[in-house]
């Protein structure tokens, strides 16, 4: 697929230096889109590549403004034979990763996979206890395992890790009687349990009804992750129940009559940088004792507040006493339909700002309005909000705020949200513009929302009785592109429909979203880009490959220019797993991971083993880290794509006149090329009727920028053929990635003969 590129006119005037090393020779070009083969345009000819560059500037612009998701995959209904066929429904935030990251090929594009509990429409919905664990393919969503018995608390979510360091990761889950449970390898995708946690012979166990997740942490620093529950430890080898109960002064966080009855997620950081890890709980902050294998709240934080969800980042240049510099981290606190920012030392600096409709979803932290400050999101009963300290009578050093409101909410948006109150979201630089956009689920849409003025950019239909549950952003598939993961399901409301949506507009359609957008008439299916949407006559002209889930109908009063538009229409919510990406693969990349619920990036490793606790990275002082609840963004600008060329094409013959078909495969762009893409043998030119596909290679690794394989296949044909055969090459014959140019995918293998012997 070509791709738009910038520099090819740069690059056909190479420094003398870079000239000297080719032969220009070849044929006339004006930039490297002229030239076939591995070859590119030097001042004038085609000329080969020298090994081991590429080409920088070979890249697609990211459009900002054109926000146009659709579905890459999903997973709704159980395949033909499968023991648990009425387990389709998710109530939980899902994860992801690389289950054999740590012995994945440096040369290999990951792998990752999807990993959600699963149950039925007849569970209960205030605490369901008969779910399943499931693994789906992160590219297909197929189902690549079930795991474990219909036990397991489906209001909560599971999470991952290589917990042992040998290279295959765990997945750790909650039983609904309490305990936790771990699923372990013994080899790649093969699965047996290896642990339930047990305490004085029994197994540990909450009281039901307790949502709180569990959070992996290395508490001794000795290489290998703890796991945590309601602030209980556990050994993460053997399950072995280590301490935590908090002692005589008790963990009030954790009781689970705060936050609705439904509990508290985990939080473990070194936030006071001594190497050691703390607990935060929003009216306390613990530090892990190893000698009493307890917690103890520690003297710099005295008890106050009240309880409730936690983040930690650099929210500004708060100061105190103990922590008089301003790099240090604050504690955002969601508090029974409040919301507050914290110092370290319990001083309150922002809020308490009320939350419509009580409680309060987990909050996520990132920079909405790109002032290079961090601001907060949660979602309450009725409304999703964005809390800026900006938008106060004494706004931060260097702070704006966009809404000039002086309430501390940078906007606000309705949602529906009576059941719980209390779920989450995220947020992600799907663009590169320096500005996260906000990402969350109610009861009926799944939105993307502008993280500076909460114009609503994308939405889709969902279903949710709603837990803890949110929409996360990872690069699900390992194409080096981040996409929305969510989960889904019938349990309120009407099976196959879910609960009735209040204030919809014309067809079940979301009443805040105007439509799909553009910025130009080829940006829509219906070739009519007006005001910055698309206008349509038919359902049709909304509607690309793949489900659809708009209808063509008139916008919402107010909305600018003239016809209908495309809106998210909400006859039926989705249930089990979704996955969406960009309709051309343009948003940034990001790391093929979401292990926890309680995920801020710095907290796991790219091969999933947890770090140590003295060498974890402090997100809070780090550029683009200082987040909570969200995934590593991409870079701004052009984004970079990669372009795979063939040379060098050459054969063999084997005894029993097979031909040894062999192609060297380089990458000239600016992106690495996926291991999945193949290289394609034909007898004639590949777009030609009647040609044949003789044999296929994949590449088998990542091809770097600069980087070239030598790919094969065997033809078993050859030695029927009576003359010889010119055997045209094409490298991502499947048109499966993006790149600069196709022109030089190309390349011929001339007069391929393998006589019959004897």
């Amino acid at each position: 697929m070509d791709v738009d590129t910038a520099g090819d006119a740069a690059l056909s005037d190479v420094s003398a230096m870079d000239a000297s090393m080719d032969a220009a020779t070849g044929p006339l070009c004006m930039s490297n889109a002229d030239c076939q083969g591995d070859t590119r345009c030097v001042t004038g000819r085609c000329a080969a590549w020298p090994d081991g560059l590429s080409d920088p500037m070979c890249a697609t612009d990211i459009r900002p403004g054109v926000f146009a998701p659709t579905v890459q995959c999903e997973f709704r209904t159980a395949p033909a034979g499968d023991m648990f066929p009425n387990h389709t429904q998710v109530f939980n935030a899902v994860v992801v990763g690389d289950l054999s990251a740590g012995m994945r090929d440096p040369d290999q594009a990951p792998r990752p996979s999807i990993v959600a509990i699963f149950d039925t429409v007849t569970a209960s919905a205030a605490a369901p206890t008969t779910g399943i664990l499931r693994i789906l393919d992160g590219r297909t969503c197929a189902l690549q395992a079930t795991l474990g018995e219909p036990t397991l608390l489906s209001s909560t979510s599971p999470a991952i890790a290589d917990l042992d360091n040998d290279g295959l990761v765990e997945i750790v889950a909650t039983l609904g009687s309490g305990g936790l449970i771990a699923y372990k390898q013994s080899a790649p995708g093969v699965w047996g349990v290896g642990w339930q946690t047990t305490r004085a012979g029994a197994p540990y166990a909450v009281p039901a009804g307790v949502w709180s997740a569990p959070t992996i942490v290395d508490l001794d620093d000795d290489g290998f992750g703890e796991v945590l529950r309601n602030g209980v430890v556990f050994d993460g080898r053997t399950g072995v129940f280590i301490g935590g109960l908090g002692g005589s002064a008790g963990i009030a966080s954790y009781d689970p009559r705060a936050n609705g009855g439904f509990g508290a997620h985990t939080v473990v950081l070194d936030i006071d940088e001594d190497n050691e890890p703390e607990l935060i709980t929003g009216d306390r902050i613990y530090r892990w004792d190893r000698v009493a294998r307890d917690w103890v709240p520690e003297t710099f934080r005295p008890a106050g507040g009240s309880v409730g969800h936690v983040a930690v980042a650099n929210m500004g240049a708060y100061v105190s006493a103990r922590f008089d510099a301003p790099e240090f981290p604050e504690v955002v606190v969601i508090s029974n339909g409040g919301a507050r920012i914290e110092t370290l030392e319990g001083r309150v600096v922002f809020g308490p700002v009320a939350i419509p409709g009580g409680l309060g979803g987990p909050p996520t932290i990132g920079d909405f309005d790109g002032d290079g400050l961090a601001e907060f999101a949660s979602a309450g009963g009725t409304q999703y909000m964005v809390f800026d300290p900006d938008c106060t009578a004494t706004p931060r050093p260097g702070g704006r705020c966009a809404s000039m409101t002086t309430n501390g909410i940078l906007w606000v948006r309705p949602s529906q949200d009576s059941t719980s109150a209390v779920t989450g979201s995220t947020t992600f630089d799907f663009e590169g513009d320096g500005r996260v956009e906000a990402v969350y689920a109610d009861e009926c849409f799944l939105r993307v929302y502008d993280g500076t003025r909460g114009d609503v950019l994308y939405s889709a239909p969902h279903a949710s009785c709603t837990w803890y549950e949110n929409p996360i952003v990872a690069d699900v598939d390992g194409d080096f592109r981040a996409e929305i993961v969510m989960g889904s399901n019938h349990l309120c409301g009407t099976v196959g429909v879910g609960r009735a949506c209040a204030g919809l507009g014309p067809r079940n359609t979301d009443p805040i979203f105007p439509g799909l957008r553009c910025q130009s008439d080829g940006d829509c299916t219906s070739g009519s880009c007006v005001e910055g949407l698309c206008r349509c006559t038919t359902d049709a002209q909304c509607c690309g490959a793949g489900a659809c889930d708009f209808v063509c109908v008139a916008p919402p009063a107010g909305t600018p220019g003239a016809g209908n538009t495309c809106r998210a229409s909400r006859e039926r919510g989705p249930n089990g797993v979704r996955v969406y990406q960009d309709v051309m693969d343009r948003w940034v990349g990001s790391r093929p991971l979401w292990n926890e619920h309680t995920y801020h990036i710095t907290n796991v490793d790219d091969n999933l083993r947890i770090p140590r606790t003295s060498a974890v990275r402090r997100g809070w002082r780090l550029a683009g880290l200082n987040s909570f609840r969200a995934n590593v963004q991409g870079r701004a600008g052009m984004m970079g794509v990669p372009d795979a060329t063939a040379a060098s094409a050459t054969y063999t013959c084997t005894m029993d006149n097979v031909a040894v078909l062999r192609a060297r495969v380089c990458n000239r762009g600016a992106a690495p090329l996926l291991d999945t893409a193949t290289a394609g043998f034909y007898d004639a030119d590949p777009s030609a009727m009647g040609a044949m596909r003789l044999c296929s290679a994949p590449l088998g690794r990542v091809v770097n920028p600069g980087a070239c394989v030598e790919v094969s296949c065997n033809w078993p044909g050859a030695g029927m053929r009576a003359t010889p055969t010119d055997v045209q090459v094409r490298v991502d014959d499947e048109s499966v990635v993006r790149e600069c140019h196709e022109q030089n995918n190309r390349t011929v293998l001339t007069r391929v003969v393998c006589p019959m012997i004897g």
